[in-house]
C-alpha cells in the first residue's frame, strides 16, 4: 500500500516530536487520519478503508508510551470497521472525515472539562512545581491564574528533551511568575513547593503513570516532602492493554547527553524520555470526570476491562 509522501512525513514529525505532549500529539495523529481520508487516490471503498487502516497502524506505532495516539486512532479505525464497503465510497470518506473531527473535539472537550477540575485544586498563594510538557497542565495553570489566584510556578529542565524551557517560555508569556531550575535541583525546590502537577502519557493497566524521565524522582521527593502529587491526563490515556513493565519507554539518541567520542569507547550512554511512576505515590488523577483516588483509577480501569 503506497501512502502520500506527505502523510508519512506528518507521521514522521509526530515519532521525532520532543515539546508536545500526548493530547496534543493524540489530537494531531488524528488530523492525520483526516488529512489522509481528503487525499486519498482511492478507487474502492475497500481500498480507502485499507489505506486508512494502514495509516493508523504507522501512527500507533510512532509514539508506543504514548496510550492517547494509540487509543484514538483504534477509536477511529474501530469506528470505520463498522461500515460496510457497500456504503460507497464518498459516503465512507464524509463519515471518516466526520469521526475523525468528533474525536478531536471530545479530547479538546475532555481536557476542558479537567481545566475546570484541576483549577479548583489551586489556592491562592500555591507554589506549584511541574515537570514534562503537558498542554493540560498548562491550561489548568493559566486558568487559575486568570481566576486572579496569586500562584507561583517551579518548572524542571525537564530531561534530555528540555521540555522544561517550554512551560517557562509559555507561562512568562502569560506572565505567571515562573522558577526555573535543573532537574537535579528538584530536591531542594520540592521543600518550597504547597503542590505538584504533571500530566501523562499513558496511565497504564495496573494504575502506574508513564510520564517525561524525571517524573518518578520527582513524585518520591514529593512524597519525602509530603506534598500532594497531582497528575492531570483525560481518561483517553488510560491503557487497558499493558502494564507499567511491558511499555516501550522509547529511548532516543544518546548525543542528546553527551558528545559522541566525549566518552571512552565501550561506555554506554542511555537516553530515555519516560520514565514510571507507581500510582502509590500518587495523590489524585484528575481527569474529565473529576478528581480519581488511586483506589478508584483501578476501579476504573477494572471496570472498563470488564466491559471488553
Amino acid at each position: 500500500m503506497n501512502i502520500n509522501p506527505e502523510i508519512i512525513s506528518l507521521i514522521d514529525e509526530i515519532r521525532g516530536d520532543k515539546t508536545h505532549g500526548a493530547s496534543q500529539l493524540a489530537r494531531q495523529a488524528v488530523g492525520v487520519l483526516k488529512l489522509a481520508a481528503e487525499h486519498s487516490q482511492a478507487d474502492s471503498a475497500s481500498e480507502f478503508l485499507l489505506e486508512l487502516k494502514t495509516v493508523g497502524e504507522r501512527l500507533m506505532s510512532a509514539r508506543p508510551a504514548m496510550a492517547p495516539i494509540f487509543n484514538i486512532v483504534s477509536r477511529f479505525l474501530g469506528a470505520l470497521s463498522q461500515l460496510s464497503v457497500n456504503v460507497g465510497l464518498e459516503a465512507i470518506k464524509r463519515l471518516a472525515i466526520s469521526k475523525a473531527d468528533e474525536l478531536a473535539n471530545d479530547s479538546l472537550q475532555a481536557i476542558a472539562q479537567i481545566v475546570n477540575h484541576g483549577a479548583k485544586l489551586i489556592t491562592d498563594g500555591d507554589r506549584i512545581m511541574t515537570h514534562s510538557y503537558s498542554s493540560t497542565v498548562m491550561a489548568v495553570l493559566k486558568e487559575a491564574f486568570a481566576k486572579h489566584k496569586h500562584i507561583e510556578i517551579i518548572a524542571t529542565r525537564s530531561g534530555p528533551g528540555r521540555t522544561g524551557e517550554r512551560i517557562a517560555q509559555e507561562l512568562g508569556r502569560s506572565r505567571l511568575p515562573v522558577t526555573f531550575i535543573d532537574d537535579a535541583a528538584m530536591g531542594l525546590y520540592i521543600a518550597v513547593a504547597s503542590k505538584v502537577m504533571v500530566g501523562a502519557d499513558r496511565v497504564c493497566a495496573d494504575g502506574d503513570i508513564i510520564n517525561g524521565i524525571g517524573t518518578y524522582q520527582l513524585a518520591l521527593a514529593a512524597e519525602r516532602a509530603g506534598i500532594p502529587f497531582y497528575v492531570l491526563c483525560e481518561t483517553l490515556k488510560f491503557d487497558l492493554r499493558l502494564k507499567s513493565g511491558e511499555v516501550d519507554l522509547e529511548e532516543k539518541e544518546p548525543s542528546e547527553i553527551v558528545e559522541p567520542g566525549a566518552l571512552p569507547p565501550g561506555v554506554r550512554v542511555k537516553n530515555p524520555y519516560f520514565d514510571i511512576t507507581p500510582l502509590e505515590l500518587v495523590t489524585g488523577v484528575v481527569t474529565e470526570n473529576g478528581l480519581l483516588t488511586p483506589r478508584q483509577v483501578i476501579d476504573y480501569m477494572e471496570k472498563q476491562s470488564a466491559k471488553g
